[in-house]
């Protein structure tokens, strides 16, 4: 499951007197990292977590006090700058529950968790504040990685944790307020919601919970249920450990192992499994795992809190997800969101909701803001990701690249020509192109070779790019025909050129269906059209894939 961290350190002072100070929390006994450390800024709601491996930033004003805690280990205050660089933490003893201790009355499982949720109105504020927060999100098919979202969000939650949520946006205002990307690579390009940020905030196992008893675990669904279905899982205590000074239950928890009879027998329901950490003395939920398997897929997320002033606010979020599909590929995601400041009062409200991607392509990038940000330190593996992405760009180059290759997607039923022209630029030396010109009526014929071209597609989508070209002059129309046949599906590029555009006259086309296939320096490969579904042609793309041309 996932567990906590710490840093490295370089400082650089900026005009204000700040200091972005990087460092690294490790074991005192092992030396090891520790990940997902809170490290918070005393006196202050600011503050951040350590990274995969233990390494955090942080933007500090002189002088200054850092507190650095962690479950199972020993708290430390740390006052100066040299301090930062490398942070020991002391673990503490953990008491096992097989160890007999006397004084200490049976410890009923079931009872500290019924008891941790019916106190959620007293540890947690229950007034209305603004929770800035950094996301970060990556995703890889197989060993390749295809996807790498960062963005700073603003979640304004009217009413604070007075009751728990269904769903995030329900009562709460969401607003994106910074956005960096590189381009979608993966094959779950079409599928993959514009931005997480509402799935990543249901791990906050405090505020969001299902309230219709339902007794199975919905898999896709991110939302708890462990509260309405409570009788659906079996709690033990596991031990009793340390945060910050105080006592903490480890409660673990499972849920019934069930089945349904189908037609090939016997089928597995989903399963869930994971570990609350409840504090003894207020019984506060102060870190939560869960691990939810279905099939061959799974989904872990993990929450961590901490304490500002009287209350517990989140620090940091983590979900991440493996879906193995029958033809032996993969996908996989990896998103966090990490807490950079806690404001209450009601000036800091605001309305807004989860963007959609064309209100995402409007924010303009800036890059003294991302210079100065405090973002979550990345790790190495982070940065190669980066680097592969955009091979070796940064990501202010990758996302404008984003914004002009989303602008040369959006809305293909005008200026396709002039998008066309881009897009084929820009998959230069990358990307063979399979062109196909159609029309108005679409014969059966014509559907035939649409569905062919789509299996291509879906085989060669990571060598070969399938491009429609439909020569319809009325929009509206040409929008229904793409829906009805379903031309949108796996990634398929769709323009709408008429049927006088310059492009028929370009590649000689005089009757359509029509096939040109490209090399990918742009030059056209036959000059014959020879259909998706004939042999040859499927053997010139192998022949071309395994030439590299």
């Amino acid at each position: 499951m996932i567990r906590c961290l710490l840093l490295f350190l370089a400082i650089s002072t900026s005009a204000l007197g700040q200091q972005v100070i990087e460092g690294r929390v490790v074991d005192s006994q092992t030396g090891q990292p520790i990940p997902f450390v809170s490290i918070g800024i005393m006196g202050t709601s600011r503050g951040t977590s350590s990274n995969l491996q233990g390494q955090f930033s942080l933007s500090l004003t002189e002088p200054f006090s850092v507190k650095i805690s962690c479950v199972g280990y020993e708290s430390q205050i740390i006052t100066t700058v040299d301090d930062l660089a490398v942070v020991q933490l002391k673990p503490t003893a953990i008491e096992l529950s097989e160890v007999v201790v006397t004084n200490r009355k049976t410890i009923d499982a079931k009872r500290i968790v019924k008891r941790a949720f019916s106190n959620v109105s007293n540890n947690y504020s229950t007034k209305p504040f603004l929770q800035k927060f950094f996301y970060r999100h990556y995703c890889k098919d197989d060993a390749v990685y295809g996807r790498l979202i960062e963005a700073f969000v603003d979640v304004w939650k009217q009413g604070g944790y007075q009751s728990s949520r269904i769903r995030a946006g329900d009562k709460e205002e969401i607003r994106v307020m910074q956005l960096r990307r590189s381009l979608d690579r993966t094959i779950a390009a079409q599928g993959h919601e514009p931005i997480a940020v509402g799935n990543i905030l249901h791990a906050d196992i405090v505020g969001y919970q299902l309230r219709e008893k339902k007794s199975k675990i919905d898999f896709f669904n991110t939302v708890s249920n462990i509260k309405s279905d409570f009788t659906y899982y079996t709690f033990t205590y596991d031990a009793i450990t340390v945060h910050d000074g105080q006592e903490v239950y480890l409660i673990s928890y499972e849920s019934k192992k069930d089945s349904v009879l189908t037609t090939s027998g016997y089928k597995p329901l989903p399963h869930a499994s994971g570990t609350l950490y409840i504090t003894t003395s207020d019984y506060a939920i102060i870190k939560a795992e869960q691990e939810k398997t279905h099939d061959s897929s799974t989904i872990e997320t993990a929450a961590f809190y901490r304490k500002y002033g009287n209350r517990y606010y989140p620090y940091h979020f983590i979900q991440q997800g493996r879906n193995d599909f029958a033809d032996g590929t993969s996908h996989q995601y990896h998103v966090e969101l990490v807490t950079t400041e806690v404001l209450e009062g009601y000036e800091k409200s605001f309305t807004g909701k989860l963007p959609t991607k064309d209100e995402l392509m409007q924010i303009q990038y800036d890059p003294v803001y991302w210079k100065n940000a405090p973002i979550l330190k990345t790790t190495p593996l982070e940065d190669e990701i980066i680097s592969d992405l955009g091979g070796g760009a940064s990501l202010h180059e990758q996302f404008e690249l984003y914004q002009k290759y989303e602008w040369s997607l959006s809305d293909g039923g005008n200026n396709a020509e002039e998008k066309f022209t881009w897009f084929k630029e820009f998959n230069k030396d990358k990307q063979m192109l399979y062109l196909v010109f159609w029309n108005n009526p679409c014969d059966l014929n014509c559907v035939r070779q649409l569905e062919e071209v789509k299996r291509l597609h879906k085989l060669y989508r990571n060598q070969l790019t399938v491009v429609l070209l439909s020569l319809e002059n009325d929009v509206d129309m040409w929008k229904q025909l793409v829906a009805k046949y379903n031309l949108f599906s796996d990634g398929i590029v769709n323009y709408r050129i008429g049927d006088s555009s310059r492009m028929l006259r370009l590649y000689k086309i005089k009757k359509t269906p029509a096939h040109i296939l490209l090399l990918k320096n742009g030059e056209v490969f036959q000059a014959d059209d020879l259909p998706p579904a004939a042999p040859v042609r499927e053997a010139d793309i192998k022949l071309l894939i395994n030439t590299g041309k």
